[in-house]
């Protein structure tokens, strides 16, 4: 077959005439040898003319004598070599198809090998989700470590999102430290070994670092404020890993759950605080001009202070209490005493009104002193004994306080507003 098709190029080239083609394919039909070597270029007048088989006055070129041939050998021969033509292409056809499927399925199994590559990377490297979902523990914690996010940024209306995980070391003394700047803060603490956050940030210039740093056993979030417009985490952190915890915030919504070490601070300002599930041996919680909510916090000793914004508490199991607000009310509900044996308590609020309701128990006894400057006062528990009973001064003892099994000691004041304990 390549020989005839050799045949057919020479003669499209006007390397042989019409007329030897036809003896070629026949030669070669006839089981002859391969066409002898092409005679030299002819010139470009001497040239056929291209096959027409819808004409009847169809002529070949001159041959190398010069002499025209007749016109009907002419379009005989040129019918001939039409046929052979047609017959060596219905030979060619099955060929060429059989080849183009093979080289299409070999294109389809490489495209399909390729597909199967990406699809394998993929799964294996980015099979991380970017959500912290978790069974809840004691305290609202997490009873597994929430699955890793992708250590990606995206930018997103204009915020940059990074997800981070670090490991913390067990076995020795760790401490954490994590601020938020006109954003969210949120912290909760799971069983687990890992600090897995989320960072949102608007940064004031490109390329100003914003990082989690591991320098010891210190965990901080590092970055200067001045640099940054925005900054919100949102973060699950082992929940008793570390012996200092540290939360802060400005113009902040704080929000901090289930977390356990031997000092916590927190502090919030110009927004709204929520701790839930805390417990330390030492705690001290600031906030100002936003509402304050605590729950469920349990402490050897803690100083809580507001400003400008409600103090709402319920289930305080502090030893020792040091509480304080201004210019807003203070609010305390207690079903019991249950960690220590004996409690001391000081609690005070300026120009808004303190209401606490306390529990009786039969093990429980209270000495109480209250003072109203300016407002009034109403002790509504049962079994005191009153030592002062004054309209702003008032001091009352339970009659079995020296043989109770748990004692608190109140100091209770407020001012312009009236102070209610029942």
């Amino acid at each position: 077959m390549n020989e005839k098709l050799m045949i057919l190029k020479m003669l499209e080239s006007g390397q042989i005439s019409a007329d030897e083609a036809a003896r070629l394919l026949q030669s070669v039909d006839a089981g002859g040898s391969a066409p002898p070597t092409p005679p030299p270029t002819p010139t470009p007048h001497a040239a056929p003319p291209p096959y027409s088989a819808s004409s009847s006055h169809s002529h070949s070129s001159a041959s190398n004598n010069g002499k025209r041939p007749e016109h009907t050998s002419s379009h005989k021969t040129m019918e001939d070599l039409g046929r052979k033509f047609e017959s060596f292409a219905r030979d060619m056809a099955p060929k060429v198809q059989k080849f183009a499927e093979s080289a299409v399925g070999a294109i389809v199994t490489a495209t399909d090998k390729v597909s199967d590559a990406f699809s394998s990377a993929a799964s294996s490297g980015g099979s991380h989700g970017g959500g912290h979902s978790a069974e809840k523990t004691h305290h609202g914690g997490q009873s597994h470590r929430p699955t890793p996010p992708r250590a990606a940024s995206t930018a997103a209306g204009g915020m940059t999102v990074v997800n981070i995980e670090q490991l913390v070391e067990a076995g020795g003394y760790n401490e954490l430290s994590l601020s938020g700047l006109n954003g969210e803060v949120r912290v909760k603490g799971y069983n687990g070994d890992k600090i897995t956050a989320r960072l949102s940030y608007k940064a004031k210039r490109t390329g100003a670092p914003i990082e989690l740093v591991k320098l010891g056993g210190k965990y901080f979030l590092n970055y200067e404020s001045d640099d940054f417009q925005q900054v919100s985490v949102d973060a699950y952190v082992p929940e008793r890993a570390f012996g200092v915890i540290k939360v802060d915030g400005l113009n902040c919504v704080v929000d901090c759950s289930s977390l356990a070490a031997g000092d916590i601070n927190i502090s919030n300002v110009n927004g709204n605080t929520s701790l839930s599930g805390i417990a330390a041996t030492t705690l001290k919680a600031e906030n100002g001009n936003g509402r304050f909510v605590i729950s469920g916090v349990s402490a050897d000793t803690a100083t809580i202070e507001n400003m400008n914004g409600t103090l709402e508490c319920t289930e305080l199991d502090i030893a020792n209490l040091n509480m304080s607000n201004f210019n807003s009310p203070i609010s305390i509900i207690m079903s019991g005493f249950n960690r220590h044996t004996d409690y001391l308590w000081s609690v005070e609020t300026g120009n808004a009104k303190l209401s606490m309701n306390l529990p009786t128990m039969p093990n429980l006894g209270y000495h109480i002193k209250a003072h109203a400057s300016m407002g009034s006062i109403r002790l509504g528990l049962t079994g005191l004994q009153f030592l002062i009973n004054e309209p702003s001064l008032v001091e009352a003892r339970s009659v079995s306080f020296d043989s109770a099994g748990k004692r608190l000691k109140l100091a209770a004041e407020t001012s312009n507003a009236a102070l209610t304990i029942s």
